[in-house]
């Protein structure tokens, strides 16, 4: 081999050499190793606790096995789910870089003194703590307490941390498996009571009412169950005094029993405000307050255990349908042969014919939603009521009064025989429409 070639040769090897150590060079402002961060990284299990302030609210939440609870302001479970998404949180704290140095910037960061604070701990021993701020562009800006730098947080995380400690309270009333209920009892504050119980394909009886229950309304029992095997409260309550709660002489108390001989109780005491009623379990003194909605439910009598059907009669079986509503009175009878709806009062209307059958619809299965407390009628305008609306279907027929809006505007109190229920605003409107609204257009 020649010298041109030897030198040609050690050339391309020198060429390699430099090559490689260039391409294993960072590129200019790349950084070396380790990208710097404001705290260190925590893995799992190197701590256990978290204290969270939120403007004067200040949390302490521990971590014990795969448990969580709150130690401080007082101790209290915590919500398993929060707990555990706020230290995980912790665990995989990434940063990017410096977004500013200047104080100036922190309030507009949400970055000031009264910023989000967390404090990690292991034991007593706290190992670091982070102000959480503002979050921008899928990401949050973070600042150690003490120091002005504001540093990008990798990814939105203050959700995991922005909560008082009714926040991270577990807000768990009732739980239990739904097919371990096998009883239920009902007991209201004027005596009345009732009992039921499960028997096969989880049809339920009742066996035994202070009030005569001819037909069970088997919605009721079945709704009982379901709302308390997973029922939580919307906010709880520091007060003490059972006359405010109405919780010393409850309005209702309702049990279900179950397959292990346990049982769970609850309290339904008085409302607070419009919407927030006062409960409690019988085996502990936490107090909550759940929406009237919330509460509905469970809030049985044994009155509302009776079937609540007002009329079921079929279109194809019904002859006539009267409505006596002033000014929007009307009769519409159907034609035997023809099969043919017409108002013959008053006359010189020509009917819509989906508009009759939407009006003949509404008397098929028609359930009240519960029975109105005075059951007199004499203070729910059914002495004069405002609407009488009559339908036949051969030897079958209904009757129903309409008398007064509940005082939520969503309900009619109406009678039907001796009883009075509470129907549903729009499906009684939807059976007495204003002549107009009949007309073929």
């Amino acid at each position: 081999m020649n010298r041109k070639t030897l030198t040609a040769l050690a050339v391309l090897g020198l060429l390699i050499v430099v090559a490689a150590v260039v391409l294993r060079q960072p590129e200019k402002g790349q950084t070396v190793g380790e990208r710097p961060r404001p705290v260190p990284k925590l893995a799992a299990g190197s701590f256990d606790t978290l204290t969270v302030t939120k403007g004067t609210s200040t949390t302490t939440i521990k971590k014990d096995g795969d448990k969580y609870k709150i130690v401080a302001p007082g101790t209290f479970t915590a919500d398993e789910n929060v707990a555990k998404q706020a230290f995980e949180a912790i665990e995989k704290l990434a940063f990017g870089t410096i977004v500013s140095d200047q104080k100036a910037k922190h309030t507009e960061f949400e970055l000031d003194d009264k910023a989000l604070k967390v404090v990690v701990k292991k034991g007593e021993q706290p190992l670091t703590e982070l102000l959480v701020g503002k979050s921008v562009g899928g990401n949050t800006l973070v600042r150690v307490p003490g120091k002005d730098e504001v540093w990008q947080g990798l990814g939105s995380f203050k959700y995991n941390f922005d909560r008082d400690t009714a926040a991270w309270r577990d807000k768990t009333i009732t739980k239990f498996t739904l097919g371990d209920a096998e009883t239920i009892e009902l007991k209201s504050k004027n005596g009345a009571h009732a009992s039921l119980k499960k028997g096969a394909g989880d049809q339920w009886s009742v066996t035994e009412s202070s009030v005569k229950i001819d037909k069970l309304d088997g919605a009721i029992p079945t709704g009982i169950v379901s709302a308390l095997s997973s029922w939580v409260t919307n906010d709880f309550s520091d007060e003490t005094n059972g006359d405010i709660t109405g919780l010393t002489a409850p309005k209702n108390t309702v049990t279900v029993k179950l397959k292990d001989g346990k049982a769970v109780t609850v309290l339904i005491g008085k409302t607070k405000g419009v919407d927030d009623v006062y409960v409690k379990t019988a085996d502990a003194p936490q107090v909550y307050l759940v929406k009237r909605y919330n509460v509905d439910r469970i809030d049985k009598t044994p009155m509302d255990l009776r079937d609540k059907t007002v009329c079921d009669l079929v279109e194809n079986d019904m002859t006539e349908i009267a409505v006596s509503h002033d000014k929007e009175s009307f009769t519409m009878v159907r034609d035997a042969t023809k099969k043919e709806w017409k108002v013959t009062k008053p006359a010189g209307i020509t009917l819509d014919p989906s508009k009759a059958t939407n009006v003949a619809g509404g008397f098929k299965e028609w359930k009240a939603t519960g029975f109105a407390e005075d059951q007199s009628g004499k203070a729910n305008g059914l002495a004069k009521p405002k609407a009488v609306v009559t339908a036949k279907a051969g030897k079958k027929s209904c009757q129903l009064k309409v008398g007064d809006e509940t005082a939520d505007k969503g309900s009619y109190i109406v009678q039907s025989g001796p009883d009075v229920y509470l129907l549903a605003k729009w499906s009684v409107d939807r059976v007495m429409p204003k002549i107009d609204d009949l007309k073929k257009k």
